[in-house]
Formats: C-alpha cells, structure tokens, sequence
C-alpha cells in the first residue's frame, strides 16, 4: 500500500446526477492533501494542505492521524465509488 498515493471515495448518494468525491492524496514529503471534487475532476486548487511537521499537526493534534486513518480506510477499501491512484 506504500505506492498508493491518491485515493478517492465517491458519494453514497446514487440518486444525484452530479456526485461529488472525497479526495485525500498522500505528499512526498509526508504531508496531506484533502479535497471534496465533483466526480472526475482534479484537485488543484481545490484542496486543504495539511502539514505534518507544524501547523495542523499542532494546532489541530489528532487531525493528521485521523486524515492518514480515512486515507488507508479507502486505500484498504474496495468496491464501487473507491478508486486508487499509484
């Protein structure tokens, strides 16, 4: 699972024609990356850095551990609406 560096979790809601994706990218230098994106789309621009050395990690402590849990969640996760980027 260390090679995975992206995944995303697609809306339960079926029933709306346009569905939005929770995104959570892994950064090489171990920082975290979060976005909610309309199916599809990419990140950029769209997305809270949330840093692992500083800033979250200490102003938020619990919430890097809490986004790397969501993150191997999905990652361990598989089926409709779950998707891995390597």
């Amino acid at each position: 699972m260390d090679h995975i560096r992206e995944v995303r979790f697609l809306t339960d809601d079926r029933d709306k024609k346009s569905r939005n994706e929770l995104v959570i990218s892994w950064g090489h230098n171990g920082d975290w990356y979060v976005a909610v994106v309309p199916e599809g789309q990419g990140t950029a621009g769209k997305g809270v850095h949330i840093s692992t050395s500083g800033g979250a990690s200490f102003s938020v402590p619990g919430l890097t551990q809490a986004i790397s849990d969501a993150f191997h969640a999905i990652a361990n996760a598989k089926g409709n609406g779950i998707s891995h980027i390597t």
